[in-house]
């Protein structure tokens, strides 16, 4: 609409000018000839006149020269000039009309042509105006064209945040669910544990019975012993009573044999039965008891509030260079590891044992001998995940290994686990870990 105005200005203005040039143009051409016929009447036109006029035609050239009239309008000023030029040759002919005339023509193109000149200039510069509001409507446009995309995306985001919402409170009614559950496994857990140490009192009386009784036995295999010693002794000495001692002898080493064969039984008995059982009740008691403590580990994790203010791009981000520092973890490679932390960066270790916690800071100057250590030993990796928290980035890292293995199919094999909790942000645009967190729990079965 803005456009069409000037537009319409433009025509409106050229058509005021046309109608004063054609004026103009009638005037200076009908003045010489009033002149002349003037000329005609009062005698011999004065050289002072001419003189005059030539010098306003020559003012009128250098007028039209100074608004660039050569270029913007050519024809008239070309006219102009040569008129000029006849005027002054008419002058140097002592022709005083002639010379009048083409001066007065002059001037009268010379004004045309800087007219034209100076009403090109302003068609350029109405042109350049014109296109450069044009060019801004168009900016506007894609402005206004690209805000609506954002609105619109923006909106999309704050449906999207609506739904994360309503998802975030279900899970939160979810874990108030398991909490409640894990308060009454934790009390069922208790129950049991108790009834566990009945069991194991029990087990452990019936050892020491068991115990007993071997001692007993023993002595008993002692006192037949000595008696068929005696007996041999009585063999040997006294001729007459040998077939007596001999099936006395007899009677006894068969006794011995029962004897020895009740013993060994019981004790096998008391081994693979009793002590057997009193371990694999124990062993089961303590599986128990890590197992029940393992669903215990998010106490020790940081609250999550499962917002977070990171895009996917930066998301993806973090996790790569967790892939790296994973990497250079299994390669061996300590200090590249060491590199993806912070320069303060702490690390927090939490040791179990005997179901007992002992919370503590690695001290900031062992952080590298540490990492050498547990990077020397064995571990094999049992599962890793990762989340975002916030402007964060987690992973979680877990390893077994062996410590104590089974020496007998009545054994259990005992490890210790080590869990790796990392923290890593952007610093500076470049993705960092600045805290991390170990929980390590020793001779423990496996879970």
């Amino acid at each position: 609409m803005k456009q069409f105005h000037v537009t319409l200005e433009r025509k409106m203005l050229l058509k005021r000018y046309q109608l004063f040039s054609r004026v103009l143009f009638s005037c200076l051409f009908i003045f010489p000839i009033f002149l002349a016929a003037c000329g005609a009447k009062l005698g011999t036109i004065q050289q002072q006149d001419v003189d005059t006029q030539l010098t306003q035609a020559e003012k009128a050239i250098k007028s039209a020269r100074e608004v660039n009239a050569p270029s913007l309008a050519f024809e008239e000023f070309e006219q102009a000039e040569t008129y000029l030029e006849k005027a002054r040759e008419a002058l140097d002919e002592n022709n005083g009309v002639d010379a009048l005339r083409f001066a007065t023509q002059t001037i009268t193109h010379a004004k045309i042509a800087q007219r034209k000149a100076v009403h090109n200039t302003k068609n350029a510069e109405l042109n350049a105006n014109i296109l450069e509001k044009d060019a801004l409507i168009v900016e506007l446009r894609k402005d206004i064209n690209t805000k609506k995309t954002e609105i619109t995306g923006l909106e999309n985001g704050i449906q999207q945040l609506r739904e994360n919402e309503t998802g975030l409170q279900r899970t939160i009614r979810t874990l108030e669910n398991e909490k409640r559950e894990l308060a009454d496994t934790g009390k069922i857990s208790e129950r049991k544990a108790t009834e566990l140490n009945e069991v194991l009192k029990s087990l452990q009386a019936r050892v020491a019975r068991s115990e007993t009784d071997v001692h007993n036995y023993g002595l008993q295999v002692k006192e037949l012993s000595r008696k068929l010693e005696v007996a041999e002794t009585m063999a040997k000495s006294a001729s007459k009573q040998k077939r007596a001692v001999v099936a006395e002898a007899e009677s006894l080493r068969k006794q011995l044999r029962e004897q020895a064969k009740v013993y060994t039984g019981m004790l096998e008995k008391a081994k693979k039965q009793n002590i057997a059982a009193e371990h694999q009740e124990y062993m089961k008691k303590t599986a128990e008891q890590s197992r029940e403590f393992s669903k215990q580990l998010p106490s020790n994790k940081s609250p999550r509030t499962r917002r977070t203010s990171l895009s996917t791009a930066q998301i993806n981000a973090g996790k790569a260079v967790l892939s790296k520092w994973e990497k250079e973890w299994n390669s061996k490679n300590v200090d590249t590891h060491l590199a993806f932390y912070i320069p303060n960066f702490t690390v927090k270790k939490i040791l179990v044992q005997e179901s007992k916690e002992n919370e503590s800071i690695i001290d900031p100057s062992q952080i590298a001998a540490a990492f050498r250590e547990m990077n020397a030993q064995s571990w094999g990796k049992k599962e890793s995940f990762s989340e975002v928290e916030q402007e964060s980035v987690i992973g979680t890292y877990s390893f077994s290994r062996l410590v104590t293995p089974a020496q007998t199919e009545d054994d259990t094999a005992l490890y210790d686990y080590w869990t790796r909790e990392v923290w890593c942000h952007q610093v500076q645009g470049e993705w960092k870990i600045y805290r991390e967190t170990w929980q390590i729990y020793e001779n423990i079965p496996e879970l």
